[in-house]
């Protein structure tokens, strides 16, 4: 949001005149719903690291559809990642509220070694130099160009991690809010791993995909439930079919799975009860000047984000649909969330016929999100319980691999909330 208009709506609202609080819903109303195209690529674009792994994440996908959904209209970018042996290794937090998340096979310093070698060649610059004389500001420094060969090598051993055997079952991912699929590619991995296929998603107005609102699960559930019925009709679900989503992706997938039959299990980490209550708290931790807009305020740029999407936020409302859900769910949320408060998370699994509820200590909501070991075991346990069907449990093969040619990702954040 404008930090400027919303301070100036705080401190209007607080005046208290109806004239001045509906000027101000008609300043914010946009930015709620506000498209946010961007996904992880505004994170990464400034890496090196970021640049290598996102101009090489085709090999992964074994499908890109691209399913029409609504009203109103929208193209929703898909990608199926098959299962694989990606060997992936977890890293730990490093301090307080700052995350690393590395999901790579163990020859990633002889690989970054030559992409970093290149990246200081870019500067004229030398490690023993760096020591003498660290720069400033960090090193902006360009990918390696397609047709390198370290490239190619790599795209082909990506390849080949692939496997050709039938998968457990098939899991849907469903990012939080702006950060697109990609933020779900540990997942995928992990999953993949684990056999079973994947698919990322980016939501409506998000990431790749198309559409001119965010609506936080109003609109997104039920693109979701036509999409599943698309994915159907091409033949890439296979076997059953699980749900996994993060923050906004959990509630989207809590009030899809109320409308999609058959479903086999659901995971919902950290996932919201009632969109209108989240967005101020959300927005009040994000944004300092947000704390100055009464709640009379939200409820009225709230409404009016509404009527310019064509939907009411009030719908994305998963404690409500919650009663409906037949499938099993596994909520996982963290008990120092200020998001989504555990008080809130035990009323949607009290609410919901087939539900368990693990709590995990010290962690806030975006801590969560990161947190793909620590949530490991839980999840796949869930989705081997629920999804795995018996004839499919083989492992794909192990291959052998060029030396120094295996995946890599790095995630990393230094927020908490």
């Amino acid at each position: 949001m404008n930090a400027r208009l919303v301070g100036t709506c705080g401190v209007l609202g607080i005046i208290g005149s109806a004239v001045l609080l509906g000027g101000c819903a008609s300043l914010i109303a946009p930015q709620i719903i506000a498209p946010q195209p961007g996904g992880l690529q505004g994170a990464y674009e400034k890496s090196l690291r970021g640049q290598f792994v996102l101009a090489n994440i085709a090999p992964y996908i074994s499908a890109r559809p691209r399913i029409a959904v609504g009203p109103p209209p929208a193209t929703l970018a898909v990608e199926v990642i098959p299962p694989g042996h990606y060997s992936l290794r977890l890293g730990a937090p490093q301090r307080p509220g700052c995350t690393t998340i590395y999901l790579t096979g163990p020859a990633e310093n002889q690989l970054f070694a030559s992409l970093d070698r290149e990246c200081l060649a870019q500067h004229h610059l030398t490690v023993s130099a760096l020591k003498v004389d660290p720069p400033s500001k960090p090193l902006v420094c360009t990918a390696p160009p397609p047709s390198s060969p370290i490239l190619q090598r790599y795209r082909a051993s990506i390849v080949r991690l692939r496997s050709t055997e039938p998968p457990r079952g098939t899991v849907i991912l469903l990012p939080g809010y702006g950060i697109g699929k990609l933020s779900m590619l540990p997942w995928a991995l992990m999953l993949g791993e684990a056999g079973y296929q994947s698919i990322l998603v980016d939501p409506r107005a998000q990431g790749q995909s198309s559409g001119q609102y965010v609506t936080y699960g109003a609109l997104e559930s039920k693109d979701v439930a036509q999409l599943v019925a698309a994915l159907r009709k091409d033949g890439l679900i296979r076997g059953r079919l699980g749900l996994l989503g993060d923050s906004m992706g959990a509630a989207t997938a809590l009030l899809a799975a109320a409308h999609i039959e058959p479903l086999g299990a659901v995971v919902a980490i950290s996932p919201y009860e009632r969109a209108t209550a989240a967005i101020p708290r959300y927005a009040r931790l994000a944004h300092w000047y947000a704390r100055f807009i009464p709640p009379m305020s939200w409820r009225a740029a709230e409404h009016k984000a509404g009527q310019m999407a064509g939907v009411s936020l009030a719908d994305a409302d998963p404690i409500e649909a919650a009663p409906h859900i037949r499938a099993p769910v596994l909520y996982l949320q963290g008990d120092r969330d200020r998001v989504v408060s555990p008080a809130q998370a035990r009323q949607l699994a009290e609410r919901t016929p087939d539900a368990r509820l693990e709590m995990f200590p010290g962690l806030g909501h975006l801590e969560m999100s990161e947190n793909f070991a620590g949530l490991a075991q839980p999840v796949l346990n869930w989705f081997n319980r629920y999804v795995a069907e018996d004839h499919a449990r083989a492992q794909p093969p192990r291959v052998g691999l060029p030396q120094g040619m295996h995946n890599v990702l790095e995630m990393s954040g230094c927020v908490e909330y």
